[in-house]
């Protein structure tokens, strides 16, 4: 089986690539040559399938026309598999790649280390995806439930909700949950749950790129509902030491050890939030009812297909949904363009609850927020929504998407 297969004649770049790695690449490095006459596009395409290939890179010595051609029968003949295009970035050679499947492009001039980088995380994807296909085939979800809840604005209430479900979940699944609090800067999930962690996120990623599992389970925090807790770091400059391959490593460690992983982000789309969310396989959409919340939900959904997260269910909660503020429930559904699945009521306890750091699935389980967020806990016990219907073109460029921060 190749991890890595080079869609190319050139053996300069083929030279450079084994460079990057420096014989530390686990697994074998296939390629490609090309006859004279131009690239067999339907051979490439079989012997992909053939190997078993995760990642595929594609020029830099084809036109063009051939390569963006080629990269877009391997994404519609293997979704699997995390295509790389190899080329001078310019122009809309961005958009053309998009529209192509390609995850990322990569400057044929590009320092070994970048070089390196970019099939590394290309290789981590194609991991992933190969896991929810089988799933899929298997006809079952992914037994561990990794949620990342998530909201294009801040203070859409997203923090209550991440606790009042680990509280809520732990309650029926004592021992088997734990909320990764991934607002690296200014998160409180440790505050909302009255927690003083001896550990943090940042004494985790003080180890390196490879958390060790053993001190990863050694720093979380007790709560007594049964739920447990990966606090932030301390302060915002701890968060600076934060790096996505180590956010990817350690969903990957719990996502092994507990039965649901929930994930509190920080608001918007950065670097952060994207990687949690590429290991997700659930997402739940915060939103208030003000419009600029909606407007920013709707532009959150729409980069969410635009970047190829389409595998993870998505799960709509609407907060403070009996706010009179003009707008219908049917007009925020059109308007976000999915249905929302739990309306969570307005109530000054919410805040004061947070306040006192003490969850209203505990504090007051008998109110209608309290109701509100016992159905958004039934519903991940249970089946949950069915999965977002991918688009032909799953493969997407969200390395590229995450540098040009287009979404703004």
């Amino acid at each position: 089986m190749s991890d890595l297969y080079l869609a190319t004649a050139d053996r300069d770049w083929e030279e450079r690539v084994r460079e990057a790695f420096a014989g530390a690449f686990p697994g074998e490095i296939g390629s490609w040559s090309f006859a004279s006459h131009g690239p067999d596009l339907d051979g490439v395409v079989r012997e992909i399938g053939a190997l078993g290939v995760g990642v595929v890179a594609v020029g830099p010595d084809l036109d063009e026309p051939s390569a963006l051609e080629l990269c877009a029968r391997i994404d519609d003949a293997h979704p699997e598999v995390c295509v790389l295009l190899v080329a001078k970035p310019g122009g809309d050679l961005f958009q053309q790649a998009l529209r192509a499947g390609v995850r990322d492009i990569i400057d044929p001039d590009a320092p070994r280390t970048e070089i390196r980088g970019i099939i590394d995380r290309a290789r981590e994807t194609a991991t992933r995806r190969r896991t929810n296909v089988a799933a899929n085939a298997a006809g079952h979800p992914n037994p561990t439930k990794v949620i990342a809840v998530v909201s294009a604005k801040g203070g859409a209430g997203k923090t209550a909700i991440s606790t009042n479900l680990g509280v809520g979940l732990a309650m029926q699944r004592p021992g088997r949950v734990v909320i990764a609090d991934l607002d690296v800067q200014f998160g409180d999930v440790g505050h909302a749950l009255r927690l003083l962690p001896e550990h943090t996120l940042a004494d985790i990623v003080a180890q390196g790129s490879e958390p060790d599992p053993t001190v990863l389970k050694a720093s979380l925090t007790n709560h007594p509902s049964g739920l447990y807790v990966l606090s932030a770091p301390e302060s915002p400059a701890e968060a600076e030491d934060v790096r996505p391959a180590q956010i990817t490593r350690i969903i990957e460690i719990l996502s092994r050890e507990f039965e649901y992983v929930i994930i509190d982000t920080p608001a918007g789309l950065d670097e952060i939030t994207l990687t949690a969310m590429e290991s997700a396989t659930d997402l739940l959409l915060v939103c208030g009812t003000d419009v600029a919340s909606i407007r920013s939900m709707r532009k959150e959904v729409d980069a969410f297909d635009q970047i190829g997260l389409t595998l993870q269910r998505r799960h709509f909660a609407l907060n403070r949904a009996d706010a009179r503020v003009g707008l219908e429930i049917r007009d925020i559904e059109a308007t976000v363009g999915l249905e929302v699945d739990v309306q969570i009521p307005s109530s000054r306890t919410v805040p004061l609850s947070m306040n006192q750091g003490s969850p209203i699935l505990e504090s007051q389980p008998r109110s209608p927020v309290a109701r509100a967020y016992g159905e958004l806990v039934n519903r991940f016990l249970n089946v949950g929504a069915p999965p977002v219907e991918a688009p032909q073109s799953t493969a997407q460029n969200v390395a590229r998407f995450r540098r040009r921060k287009e979404l703004r």
